[in-house]
Protein backbone atom coordinates (compact mmCIF):
# COMPACT_ATOMS: atom_id res chain seq x y z
CA UNK A 1 0.00 0.00 0.00
CA UNK A 2 3.08 2.15 0.50
CA UNK A 3 2.98 5.57 3.28
CA UNK A 4 0.61 8.03 3.25
CA UNK A 5 2.04 11.70 3.07
CA UNK A 6 1.17 13.65 6.22
CA UNK A 7 -1.77 15.85 6.05
CA UNK A 8 -1.84 19.10 5.40
CA UNK A 9 -4.34 20.68 8.15
CA UNK A 10 -3.74 22.82 11.35
CA UNK A 11 -5.13 21.21 14.58
CA UNK A 12 -8.61 22.63 15.44
CA UNK A 13 -8.72 24.56 18.79
CA UNK A 14 -11.01 23.71 21.63
CA UNK A 15 -12.97 26.78 20.97
CA UNK A 16 -12.98 26.40 17.55
CA UNK A 17 -14.52 22.67 17.70
CA UNK A 18 -17.49 24.34 19.97
CA UNK A 19 -17.82 26.75 17.56
CA UNK A 20 -18.18 24.52 14.39
CA UNK A 21 -20.56 22.04 16.78
CA UNK A 22 -23.02 25.15 16.87
CA UNK A 23 -22.86 25.24 13.52
CA UNK A 24 -23.06 21.58 12.68
CA UNK A 25 -25.95 21.48 15.01
CA UNK A 26 -28.11 24.41 13.77
CA UNK A 27 -27.11 23.25 10.26
CA UNK A 28 -27.89 19.91 10.26
CA UNK A 29 -28.86 18.50 14.09
CA UNK A 30 -27.68 15.65 15.17
CA UNK A 31 -26.52 14.31 11.79
CA UNK A 32 -24.83 17.41 11.11
CA UNK A 33 -22.92 17.03 14.20
CA UNK A 34 -22.26 13.01 13.10
CA UNK A 35 -20.79 14.90 9.82
CA UNK A 36 -18.76 17.63 10.69
CA UNK A 37 -17.15 16.91 13.46
CA UNK A 38 -13.71 14.79 13.21
CA UNK A 39 -14.50 12.73 16.85
CA UNK A 40 -18.06 11.36 15.91
CA UNK A 41 -16.85 10.57 12.23
CA UNK A 42 -14.18 8.09 13.98
CA UNK A 43 -11.00 9.85 13.71
CA UNK A 44 -10.96 9.25 9.39
CA UNK A 45 -7.46 7.80 9.17
CA UNK A 46 -4.10 9.36 7.75
CA UNK A 47 -4.95 8.25 4.39
CA UNK A 48 -8.53 10.14 4.28
CA UNK A 49 -7.03 13.64 5.80
CA UNK A 50 -4.27 14.01 3.22
CA UNK A 51 -6.97 13.04 0.04
CA UNK A 52 -7.25 16.49 -1.47
CA UNK A 53 -11.03 15.76 -3.08
CA UNK A 54 -12.11 14.61 0.49
CA UNK A 55 -11.13 17.84 2.02
CA UNK A 56 -12.65 19.71 -0.93
CA UNK A 57 -15.40 17.79 -0.47
CA UNK A 58 -15.95 18.66 3.58
CA UNK A 59 -15.22 22.31 3.04
CA UNK A 60 -18.50 21.84 0.65
CA UNK A 61 -19.84 20.40 3.31
CA UNK A 62 -19.07 22.97 6.01
CA UNK A 63 -20.35 25.85 3.62
CA UNK A 64 -23.52 24.30 3.31
CA UNK A 65 -23.73 23.71 7.04
CA UNK A 66 -22.91 27.57 7.40
CA UNK A 67 -25.52 28.36 5.23
CA UNK A 68 -28.54 26.35 6.30
CA UNK A 69 -27.03 27.68 10.15
CA UNK A 70 -27.28 31.13 9.32
CA UNK A 71 -31.24 30.38 7.58
CA UNK A 72 -32.15 28.98 11.43
CA UNK A 73 -30.24 31.89 13.06
CA UNK A 74 -32.26 34.03 10.62
CA UNK A 75 -35.61 32.40 11.10
CA UNK A 76 -35.26 32.50 14.54
CA UNK A 77 -34.84 36.13 14.80
CA UNK A 78 -38.05 36.56 12.71
CA UNK A 79 -40.21 34.13 15.29
CA UNK A 80 -39.07 35.88 18.00
CA UNK A 81 -39.94 39.68 16.42
CA UNK A 82 -42.99 37.97 15.50
CA UNK A 83 -43.87 36.81 19.09
CA UNK A 84 -42.75 40.16 20.50
CA UNK A 85 -45.05 42.65 18.75
CA UNK A 86 -48.98 42.21 19.21
CA UNK A 87 -50.38 40.97 16.10
CA UNK A 88 -54.49 41.60 15.56
CA UNK A 89 -56.59 39.41 16.83
CA UNK A 90 -58.02 37.14 13.97
CA UNK A 91 -61.79 37.56 13.22
CA UNK A 92 -64.10 35.23 11.50
CA UNK A 93 -64.41 36.93 8.14
CA UNK A 94 -60.75 36.27 7.45
CA UNK A 95 -60.42 32.56 6.97
CA UNK A 96 -61.63 29.49 8.97
CA UNK A 97 -64.71 31.22 10.81
CA UNK A 98 -66.21 29.36 13.72
CA UNK A 99 -62.66 28.12 14.68
CA UNK A 100 -60.47 30.55 16.63
CA UNK A 101 -58.80 27.05 17.77
CA UNK A 102 -57.59 25.94 14.12
CA UNK A 103 -54.07 25.27 15.31
CA UNK A 104 -53.93 24.24 18.83
CA UNK A 105 -49.84 24.24 19.88
CA UNK A 106 -50.47 22.49 23.29
CA UNK A 107 -52.66 19.56 22.20
CA UNK A 108 -53.71 17.90 25.32
CA UNK A 109 -52.31 15.15 26.69
CA UNK A 110 -48.70 16.79 25.76
CA UNK A 111 -46.64 17.59 28.84
CA UNK A 112 -45.37 21.40 28.92
CA UNK A 113 -41.94 20.88 28.44
CA UNK A 114 -42.57 19.43 25.05
CA UNK A 115 -44.75 22.27 23.99
CA UNK A 116 -41.35 24.06 24.70
CA UNK A 117 -39.07 21.91 23.12
CA UNK A 118 -40.88 22.12 20.44
CA UNK A 119 -41.51 25.68 20.30
CA UNK A 120 -37.73 26.27 20.34
CA UNK A 121 -36.79 23.86 17.78
CA UNK A 122 -39.39 24.99 15.24
CA UNK A 123 -38.91 28.32 15.54
CA UNK A 124 -36.46 28.53 13.20
CA UNK A 125 -38.92 27.19 10.04
CA UNK A 126 -41.77 29.00 11.72
CA UNK A 127 -39.59 32.37 11.32
CA UNK A 128 -39.07 31.55 7.83
CA UNK A 129 -42.23 30.86 6.77
CA UNK A 130 -43.05 34.35 8.75
CA UNK A 131 -40.44 36.04 6.36
CA UNK A 132 -42.28 34.61 3.22
CA UNK A 133 -45.54 35.52 4.52
CA UNK A 134 -44.53 39.08 4.70
CA UNK A 135 -43.02 39.12 1.26
CA UNK A 136 -46.00 37.46 -0.74
CA UNK A 137 -48.86 36.76 2.02
CA UNK A 138 -51.78 39.39 3.01
CA UNK A 139 -50.59 39.52 6.42
CA UNK A 140 -50.39 37.87 10.18
CA UNK A 141 -53.33 37.57 12.80
CA UNK A 142 -52.78 36.25 16.32
CA UNK A 143 -55.39 33.43 17.83
CA UNK A 144 -55.65 31.36 20.81
CA UNK A 145 -54.38 31.26 23.93
CA UNK A 146 -51.86 31.34 24.32
CA UNK A 147 -51.55 32.86 20.55
CA UNK A 148 -50.33 31.29 17.82
CA UNK A 149 -49.70 33.10 13.97
CA UNK A 150 -52.01 32.45 11.08
CA UNK A 151 -50.47 33.38 7.80
CA UNK A 152 -53.01 34.43 5.36
CA UNK A 153 -51.10 33.35 1.73
CA UNK A 154 -53.22 33.90 -1.63
CA UNK A 155 -51.40 30.64 -3.19
CA UNK A 156 -53.15 28.85 -1.03
CA UNK A 157 -55.94 28.85 -2.85
CA UNK A 158 -58.68 27.05 -1.45
CA UNK A 159 -56.78 24.28 0.30
CA UNK A 160 -57.36 23.66 4.18
CA UNK A 161 -54.01 24.86 4.88
CA UNK A 162 -49.93 23.76 5.32
CA UNK A 163 -48.11 23.84 8.48
CA UNK A 164 -44.61 25.20 8.59
CA UNK A 165 -43.14 24.76 12.06
CA UNK A 166 -45.63 26.18 14.29
CA UNK A 167 -46.91 28.48 11.51
CA UNK A 168 -49.87 27.61 9.87
CA UNK A 169 -50.18 29.02 6.04
CA UNK A 170 -53.84 29.18 4.49
CA UNK A 171 -55.74 30.89 1.78
CA UNK A 172 -58.34 33.44 3.57
CA UNK A 173 -61.21 32.00 1.91
CA UNK A 174 -62.12 28.65 3.62
CA UNK A 175 -64.64 28.07 6.10
CA UNK A 176 -64.52 25.53 8.84
CA UNK A 177 -67.24 24.49 11.73
CA UNK A 178 -65.69 24.26 15.10
CA UNK A 179 -65.75 20.71 15.09
CA UNK A 180 -63.65 20.49 11.99
CA UNK A 181 -61.68 23.27 13.04
CA UNK A 182 -61.14 21.26 16.59
CA UNK A 183 -60.01 18.19 14.31
CA UNK A 184 -57.63 19.72 11.88
CA UNK A 185 -56.27 21.59 15.04
CA UNK A 186 -55.04 17.55 16.36
CA UNK A 187 -53.86 16.99 12.82
CA UNK A 188 -51.59 19.81 12.01
CA UNK A 189 -50.47 19.68 16.43
CA UNK A 190 -48.97 16.41 15.19
CA UNK A 191 -47.11 17.54 12.10
CA UNK A 192 -45.95 20.23 14.36
CA UNK A 193 -44.27 17.32 16.56
CA UNK A 194 -42.73 15.95 12.73
CA UNK A 195 -41.32 19.45 12.58
CA UNK A 196 -39.62 19.21 15.55
CA UNK A 197 -38.27 15.80 15.90
CA UNK A 198 -36.90 16.14 12.38
CA UNK A 199 -35.30 19.24 13.48
CA UNK A 200 -33.33 17.76 16.09
CA UNK A 201 -32.38 14.92 14.09
CA UNK A 202 -31.30 16.99 10.60
CA UNK A 203 -31.95 20.74 10.75
CA UNK A 204 -34.88 22.32 9.23
CA UNK A 205 -34.43 20.93 6.27
CA UNK A 206 -34.74 17.23 6.84
CA UNK A 207 -38.78 16.88 6.91
CA UNK A 208 -39.50 18.66 3.82
CA UNK A 209 -36.71 15.82 2.35
CA UNK A 210 -38.26 13.31 3.99
CA UNK A 211 -41.72 14.42 3.05
CA UNK A 212 -41.13 14.78 -0.68
CA UNK A 213 -39.58 11.31 -0.56
CA UNK A 214 -42.56 9.93 1.05
CA UNK A 215 -45.07 11.44 -1.29
CA UNK A 216 -43.61 10.50 -4.19
CA UNK A 217 -43.27 7.03 -3.01
CA UNK A 218 -46.79 7.16 -1.08
CA UNK A 219 -48.66 9.55 -2.27
CA UNK A 220 -51.92 11.32 -0.65
CA UNK A 221 -53.75 9.20 1.82
CA UNK A 222 -50.67 6.41 1.63
CA UNK A 223 -48.37 9.43 3.08
CA UNK A 224 -46.39 8.04 6.69
CA UNK A 225 -46.24 11.34 7.60
CA UNK A 226 -50.23 12.04 7.01
CA UNK A 227 -50.89 8.82 8.27
CA UNK A 228 -48.94 9.56 11.79
CA UNK A 229 -50.76 13.18 11.52
CA UNK A 230 -54.63 11.08 11.51
CA UNK A 231 -56.44 10.53 8.19
CA UNK A 232 -59.45 11.13 9.24
CA UNK A 233 -58.41 14.74 11.30
CA UNK A 234 -56.48 15.77 8.41
CA UNK A 235 -59.43 15.53 5.67
CA UNK A 236 -57.72 12.79 3.94
CA UNK A 237 -60.07 9.76 2.52
CA UNK A 238 -59.13 6.16 3.72
CA UNK A 239 -56.02 4.60 2.42
CA UNK A 240 -56.56 2.05 -0.58
CA UNK A 241 -57.04 -1.48 0.34
CA UNK A 242 -55.14 -3.63 -0.30
CA UNK A 243 -52.48 -0.80 -0.49
CA UNK A 244 -51.51 0.21 -3.48
CA UNK A 245 -47.72 0.16 -2.76
CA UNK A 246 -44.46 2.77 -3.30
CA UNK A 247 -45.12 3.72 -7.07
CA UNK A 248 -42.86 2.18 -9.78
CA UNK A 249 -40.89 5.34 -11.15
CA UNK A 250 -40.70 6.82 -7.72
CA UNK A 251 -38.77 3.71 -6.12
CA UNK A 252 -36.54 3.94 -9.78
CA UNK A 253 -36.08 7.43 -9.40
CA UNK A 254 -34.60 7.40 -5.71
CA UNK A 255 -32.84 4.10 -6.69
CA UNK A 256 -30.92 6.55 -9.62
CA UNK A 257 -30.26 9.22 -6.77
CA UNK A 258 -28.81 7.05 -4.26
CA UNK A 259 -26.40 5.09 -6.64
CA UNK A 260 -25.07 8.75 -8.16
CA UNK A 261 -24.59 9.71 -4.47
CA UNK A 262 -22.78 6.59 -3.96
CA UNK A 263 -21.04 6.22 -7.03
CA UNK A 264 -17.50 6.87 -5.93
CA UNK A 265 -18.34 4.09 -3.32
CA UNK A 266 -19.85 1.16 -5.42
CA UNK A 267 -16.82 1.85 -7.71
CA UNK A 268 -14.53 1.50 -4.94
CA UNK A 269 -15.96 -1.58 -3.64
CA UNK A 270 -15.90 -3.24 -7.03
CA UNK A 271 -12.24 -2.17 -7.57
CA UNK A 272 -12.08 -3.80 -4.19
CA UNK A 273 -13.58 -6.88 -4.74
CA UNK A 274 -11.93 -7.67 -8.02
CA UNK A 275 -8.03 -6.41 -6.48
CA UNK A 276 -8.74 -8.43 -3.23
CA UNK A 277 -7.02 -5.36 -1.62
CA UNK A 278 -8.07 -1.56 -1.47
CA UNK A 279 -5.90 0.14 -3.49
CA UNK A 280 -5.34 4.24 -4.25
CA UNK A 281 -3.55 6.63 -6.59
CA UNK A 282 -1.47 9.49 -4.93
CA UNK A 283 -3.03 12.46 -3.20
CA UNK A 284 -6.49 10.21 -2.87
CA UNK A 285 -8.16 7.88 -1.00
CA UNK A 286 -9.21 4.50 -1.96
CA UNK A 287 -13.05 6.17 -2.63
CA UNK A 288 -11.64 8.44 -4.68
CA UNK A 289 -9.23 7.13 -6.86
CA UNK A 290 -10.52 6.17 -10.17
CA UNK A 291 -11.06 3.02 -11.79
CA UNK A 292 -13.31 -0.08 -11.52
CA UNK A 293 -10.95 -2.78 -11.76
Amino acid sequence: MGDFPRPRHRPTSAAMRVVWAVVAFLGGGLVGLFLVLPRTRFLRPRRVLACELCQRRHRRLLAAMVVLALLSVGGFGLRVSQRARELPACVADTSISEGRRVIDPQAPGRPAAWATLRSLMTAPVSGLALGFVELRGRGLCSVGDPPITLAFVPQAEHKAGSMVGEVFLASPEPRINPVRARELALHESRHVDQWAVCSILGGIALLPVLYLVDDTLFPGSENHFEQAAGLDDGGYPPPPDPPLGPRGWAVALWLGVIVLLARRRIRWAVRTAVRRRSTHSPGRCAVHTTGWT
